[in-house]
């Protein structure tokens, strides 16, 4: 099965693909042909794989800045967002 997250320019996907071929090495991780989008290959369909992709692209956008990417598993696709505190009110 593949990950495949969608970034918003090239940039994002190179810097992303560096933190992810750290993480899982050269052979599972790839850009597409479109360059805006990082592929990542998971072993067996494992749970605990797509938790660390989850977590390395959370990481990723808070360093890098970016609002969100959209991930697709499989055929469903996913928004991730960077998180941000929300104001309260007293």
């Amino acid at each position: 099965m593949e990950m495949r997250i969608v970034v918003p320019d090239d940039a994002s996907a190179g810097a992303l693909v560096q933190q992810l071929t750290v993480v899982f090495g050269p052979e599972r991780v790839s850009l597409a042909d479109e360059r805006r989008a990082v592929n990542v290959r998971v072993v067996r369909e494992s749970d605990r794989t797509v938790l660390r992709v989850l977590d390395t692209v959370e990481q990723w956008l808070d360093q890098a800045g970016v609002a969100s990417a959209e991930m697709w598993l499989g055929d469903h696709s996913y928004r991730l967002a960077r998180w941000a505190p929300i104001a309260s009110t007293p």
